[in-house]
């Protein structure tokens, strides 16, 4: 008798164990899952967050968005493991109301050097010449004017239209007298025009009647592209003007942080060739054919690896390591001189035989 009731006890328990454990696993599915259901604003400050942008700049964000988000205990939970800061969450759930810090004396009279840790960040974000005495308008103009015609479009005003464009039905960006180099700032456009160290570095291209059209702008890159990969093939599309850039924080497209999208561009506006020509310096004799190119384009994906580095736009691409064991060649990292005081400065410092990932770049 004694047996048999402790077989029945022994029973109970099992029956009871297995009915917890079934309770614990529903209950942590649906937790998961209302986790997971981040809106569109928060997910892109995730995305800020895991691309190493720091707490200040993504507060000033929410500022000037002032957006406020009713977020679940899930979802702030989700939001600390994801390396949300506790002021940014704070943030989050006031519209940016209590992301802004008082400027009080209390914070700024005490002589002693505590303070100092508050303003580190900031020389650690330099502006990559945004808007300098160089840049702008009226010097792109300048130095443009000799080797093409200012135009107005419509929906962007005076762009400039190459000289080359208009003669020339089949000339495109990125494509024609230059090539591909890596720099300390990523993939960036070695062009052999006089004028191809501004239009390449700065500004969106677009087509205006079938020809390509240079829309002016202000901030600095190795190239402004899309990427793309597919089997066999690399592929590269100037990005739109739709593609803005903020400085210290990245590119948005439509409203959120362009991370990994395709910037709404067709296939005929891509440049792909085989990793097998990838290095040519006439990519024109590899260009597919209008058939091949739209089937190659429907079976890639997009691999634009944009990020902020201490401030400087860096456009990784398909990658230093990535394109080096497709192309089995050796990819040098050539030092970028930035120089906008004439279209014919600049460039990069090739360093053929160096391969150093931590030279200076040089604004």
């Amino acid at each position: 008798m004694k047996n048999n009731i402790q077989i029945i006890n022994r029973k109970s328990v099992l029956t009871l164990a297995a009915g917890l454990a079934a309770a614990v696993l529903l209950g942590a599915g649906a937790n998961s899952s209302s986790a997971q259901a981040l809106p569109p604003g928060v997910q892109d400050v995730v995305k800020l967050t895991q691309a190493g942008i720091t707490d200040d700049v993504i507060l000033s964000q929410l500022r000037n968005a002032g957006a406020n988000y009713n977020l679940t205990a899930d979802q702030i939970i989700l939001l600390k493991n994801q390396g949300v800061s506790q002021p940014v969450i704070r943030a989050l759930l006031t519209g940016g109301a209590s992301a802004a810090p008082a400027a009080s004396p209390a914070l700024v009279a005490p002589p002693a050097p505590t303070p100092a840790p508050v303003s580190a960040p900031i020389p650690v974000m330099p502006t990559p010449a945004p808007v300098a005495p160089s840049v702008s308008l009226e010097s792109f103009q300048a130095q443009l004017t000799p080797y093409g015609n200012w135009i107005q479009v419509p929906g962007y005003g005076l762009c400039w239209q190459p000289a080359v464009a208009v003669t020339d039905l089949s000339w495109r960006p990125y494509f024609n007298q230059g090539h591909w180099i890596y720099s300390d700032a990523g993939w960036a456009w070695q062009s052999d025009y006089a004028w191809g160290n501004l239009v390449f570095h700065y500004g969106r291209w677009c087509r205006v009647d079938a020809r390509w059209v240079w829309v002016p702008g202000y901030d600095y890159a190795p190239a402004w592209v899309c990427w793309r990969e597919a089997d066999g093939y690399c592929g590269w599309a100037p990005l739109p003007p739709g593609a803005t850039y903020t400085v210290g924080v990245g590119l948005f497209f439509n409203g959120h942080v362009a991370v990994d999208v395709d910037f709404g561009l067709g296939f005929d506006a891509f440049t792909f060739v085989a990793y097998d020509h990838f290095w040519d310096l006439d990519y024109r004799p590899f260009l597919l054919p209008h058939d091949r190119l739209e089937l190659v384009f429907r079976g890639s994906r997009v691999a634009n690896g944009y990020r902020v580095d201490h401030g400087r736009f860096v456009i990784e691409g398909l990658g230093h390591d990535h394109i080096a064991e497709l192309t089995h060649h050796d990819v040098k990292i050539e030092r970028e001189i930035h120089d906008t005081r004439t279209p014919a400065r600049g460039g990069f410092d090739d360093r053929r035989g160096r391969d150093d990932r931590h030279d200076q770049h040089l604004w």
